[in-house]
């Protein structure tokens, strides 16, 4: 082989090192941990900028419920988080009201996501589905059923209005139980379903204060926890406040939302520089490159 030659195939041979080294190097770290830490468990930060030690990996199915999506390796949570939804789920199943479908929790060491989530950071937060599937009420499900079976949407979130026809009348019982257990701080819906169920509950509906409407969630509830106890370094949101059924419920149905939703809203300029994005705290560094779990 020529001088030459080689040269050419030492050029191409380190440029294919260098471009697979690039995507290795962009990866989220909080993705590539794919095991707890062998530290205690807290919840550390913020639900949109923390991070989570000694995480419990909640079981596939237990009294109640079973876990969709499991390929993600997102069902991971303080161990406060998994109590809570084995005792939801029981209460659930106890009143008659199905099998929940349980989606995403945190990864395993909490942190930021590439997508899909701004919140689930210190296992605190988990996905629910409305919907329920039968098959998961008579067995587990396979692995494949668990990552293809789809759920059904309650509200149709382009034309911002609910699907009737997909309406369950087991929804506002589910989400009692969720709101009326004292460790929930919120419970996160679309905005009509929310109206739904204010109109569904009438002057009965201080429990529905908690069920908070936002962006999204049409398909699955998300129920967020209050801080542990014994967390110090866990920073809590205040609790809700105003009535449960107005104020700001009202916003979701006014001109102003409407026109963000199709697009009409008159555009802000953009600042000049983006807004810095708040340091993790320090102790996640070590939760980062702490040892795995046994």
């Amino acid at each position: 082989m020529s001088i030459s030659t080689r040269f050419l195939f030492q050029t191409i041979f380190s440029a294919l090192l260098v471009s697979a080294a690039i995507p290795t190097l962009a990866k989220n770290p909080w993705e590539v941990a794919r095991t707890p830490t062998n530290q205690l468990p807290e919840s550390i930060g913020g639900y949109s900028n923390g991070c989570l030690s000694g995480a419990e990996e909640m079981p596939v199915r237990g009294e109640g419920f079973q876990l969709v999506r499991t390929g993600r390796n997102r069902h991971y949570g303080n161990p406060y988080l998994v109590e809570f939804l084995k005792d939801f789920s029981n209460a659930v199943e106890e009143k008659h009201l199905g099998r929940l479908q349980i989606g995403d929790m945190s990864m395993a060491r909490g942190g930021p996501f590439s997508s899909g989530h701004a919140s689930h950071q210190m296992g605190l937060d988990a996905d629910i589905w409305f919907s329920q599937d039968e098959r998961a009420a008579e067995r587990p499900l396979t692995p494949w059923e668990r990552d293809n079976i789809s759920a059904v949407p309650i509200a149709d979130d382009r034309r911002h209005m609910l699907l009737e026809k997909n309406w369950d009348q087991r929804i506002p019982g589910i989400l009692r139980i969720a709101s009326e257990d004292p460790r929930v701080a919120r419970i996160f819906v679309h905005p009509t379903i929310k109206r739904k169920m204010c109109d569904i509950a009438g002057s009965d509906n201080e429990w529905l204060r908690k069920v908070r409407p936002w962006w999204g969630h049409n398909y699955h509830f998300h129920v967020r926890l209050n801080c542990p106890p014994e967390d110090k370094n866990c920073v809590p949101q205040p609790k809700v406040s105003g009535k449960p059924c107005e104020g700001g419920l009202d916003w979701w149905f006014s001109d102003d939302f409407y026109a963000i939703l199709n697009g009409t809203a008159p555009v802000k300029p953009k600042p000049e520089k983006p807004p810095k994005k708040p340091d993790m705290p320090a102790q996640c560094a070590q939760v980062l490159t702490a040892p795995a779990a046994p």
